[in-house]
């Protein structure tokens, strides 16, 4: 039985494993790469709105994954979206001289905990 489980598991898609969404810019501006960690969006608003961009004019490559990648200079535990209820973590590689108005940010509008790894 246990060989049937362990089967199964590996048939099963990464994207259904997935609570976690890189985000890395992939047109000529300012390089973005930032990764969001499900904390209790339900999945599927979690991929089809929470990790979609909305910055007119940019190009985003999105990888979905099961989490997060090393590395982040910033992490912003606990995030909420404003008028909602949900959380996130939101991981920060690309600028590190933006993080104290990341931390402003994440602490003061996200009410999140902000964490320097």
């Amino acid at each position: 039985m246990p060989r049937v489980v362990a089967l199964l598991l590996c048939l099963i898609s990464p994207q259904l494993l997935a609570s976690a969404c890189l985000i890395e810019s992939t047109d000529q501006d300012l390089p973005v790469r930032m990764c969001q960690q499900n904390g209790s969006i339900p999945p599927a608003l979690f991929e089809q709105q929470f990790c979609q961009p909305q910055i007119p004019g940019r190009e985003f490559s999105i990888q979905m994954q099961e989490s997060c990648p090393d590395g982040a200079y910033g992490i912003c535990h606990g995030a909420h979206t404003e008028g909602v209820g949900y959380q996130q973590d939101i991981h920060y590689y690309s600028a590190a001289e933006d993080a104290p108005i990341l931390k402003a940010y994440c602490e003061q509008i996200s009410q999140g905990r902000w964490e320097q790894p």
